[in-house]
């Protein structure tokens, strides 16, 4: 994401593909990460942990990365992509509270 981006190779299978590939990496990202440290019975919405990553890994990370694109050169920022990202995040949490078990076959 904090690349330069002029030796990216030009792929354009859909409108919007930019913003479905912000989209997944952050639901993977957030889903990966809301789960941090959180044993297997203390996966609830009211566990304060899952939404400090959450915001940590989800929401400011996205908000970072877009923000230190502008200064890298031949990528620019985009609110668009900032809203995707944290959009994504928040889809990928809802989703580890609804099924964390996969993260458990990961480890």
């Amino acid at each position: 994401m904090l690349t330069p981006g002029t030796k990216l190779p030009e792929v354009d299978l859909f409108d919007f593909q930019d913003k479905a590939v912000h989209l997944i990496s952050f639901f993977v990202q957030s889903y990966l990460w809301s789960g941090i440290g959180i044993k297997r019975g203390q996966v609830s919405a009211k566990n304060t942990a899952i939404w400090r990553n959450f915001a940590v890994f989800g929401v400011l990370a996205g908000i970072i990365l877009e923000s230190l694109q502008q200064f890298i050169p031949f990528r620019s920022f985009e609110l668009m992509d900032m809203t995707v990202n944290v959009l994504g995040a928040g889809i990928g949490v809802l989703i580890y509270l609804k099924w964390p078990s996969v993260k458990y076959i990961l480890e």
